[in-house]
């Protein structure tokens, strides 16, 4: 896991801005290539396996996110939580690289997933390729309440 020149690593949770917003960390991660992770702040709280996307009603920044919404579109989706990160706090949500994503009971291995609201993924449909935030490595159990499933995520921020 990397750090960055402060000594701050991924999974640092803060209620005090330690760098600037958007600024990226990659990171190794062994046979998966390595990670990119983005610095937000976020504008409600994000746990793990959460699309944040932009909060265009709370945006004082192009980082600062919210819980995503069957509406966000990649370009909205800044990244996907890894960690719970509070309301009003800021924190590395993972933008690009492998990582855990709450699927809502509907995702299939090795298809293209998308935001479904409440900031989980499904799989993609019909026309909505502009919607697409990754590809699942597995299917999730049909339950959608905790089914994180492990996604190369590719947000487009």
């Amino acid at each position: 896991m990397g750090f960055t020149a402060a000594g701050i690593s991924p999974t640092t949770v803060t209620t005090t801005q330690q760098m600037p917003l958007g600024f990226i960390l990659t990171a190794p991660d062994g046979d998966n290539g390595f990670q990119e992770w983005v610095y937000v702040k976020t504008s409600a709280e994000l746990t793990k396996g959460l699309v944040g996307g932009r909060a265009i009603a709370a945006i004082s920044s192009a980082y600062t996110v919210g819980v995503g919404a069957a509406t966000t579109t990649r370009a909205a989706a800044v990244g996907v939580a890894q960690h719970t990160i509070a309301s009003g706090s800021y924190g590395f949500i993972l933008r690009r690289g492998v990582g855990s994503v709450l699927a809502d009971g509907s995702v299939t291995q090795g298809v293209d997933i998308m935001p479904a609201g409440s900031g989980k993924v499904t799989d993609l449909t019909g026309t909505a390729e502009h919607k697409v935030i990754g590809q699942a490595f597995a299917t999730d159990a049909g339950t959608g309440a905790t089914d994180f499933v492990l996604a190369a995520i590719d947000c487009g921020v």
